[in-house]
């Protein structure tokens, strides 16, 4: 796969682009990677649903251990309670393989990793898919990372229970940036996916 060197403005969601402009202003005044309880942005008590917090251990390898899973979340990976396991045993081993190599990307430059991908919910209904990621640490090494996850579909309703199930389901791939992080936060905004979506 692929990353580009992208703006802030290439997130398409207003809420999403509020997560990564906070982020950005944090990176901007210490010019290091924030510390995850530095990171309080507006509204994120309502974004939590679409939120997952992974502390990143690095033992042979990275392994992601869920500190907060989103029940938005839960509900499209068709998993029980995931707080305290690791990504890949919670899901599986063949649907990981769509979620842990695009969070290696942040951990590797430090900046925030934006990605929109399609698939298919249960009635065949096709759903864009995007996932922001965010990681804090100290210095050079990346300790947790936020990821924010939004769908939206041009066909308006649709079902996200299963969406993210791995029968046959994998996701296309149109977008995978990788944030400038000196790039000053985006002052304005465009229609986004936000208004829209169905859950």
């Amino acid at each position: 796969m692929n990353f580009e060197t992208a703006q802030a403005s290439i997130a398409r969601s207003i809420r999403q682009r509020d997560l990564l402009n906070a982020w950005l202003r944090l990176y901007r005044r210490d010019q290091t990677l924030p510390l995850m309880h530095e990171y309080q942005p507006d509204n994120l008590q309502e974004e939590m649903p679409d939120l997952m917090y992974y502390e990143v251990r690095h033992d042979d390898g990275f392994r992601f251990l869920i500190l907060h899973g989103g029940a938005n979340l839960i509900r499209a990976f068709g998993t029980g309670q995931p707080e305290g396991r690791f990504v890949d045993d919670l899901v599986g081993a063949e649907r990981a393989q769509f979620i842990v190599p695009y969070l290696l990307p942040a951990i590797e430059s430090r900046r925030p990793v934006y990605t929109t991908s399609t698939v298919f919910d249960v009635g065949g209904v096709p759903v864009s898919y995007e996932r922001l990621v965010l990681p804090f640490g100290a210095a050079a090494s990346v300790q947790h990372l936020i990821v924010s996850l939004k769908t939206i579909s041009n066909e308006g309703r649709f079902e996200t229970r299963d969406l993210m199930r791995a029968d046959h389901n994998d996701p296309t791939y149109s977008v995978c940036a990788m944030i400038d992080g000196d790039a000053r936060p985006t002052a304005g905004r465009v229609a986004v996916s936000d208004d829209v979506v169905e859950l």
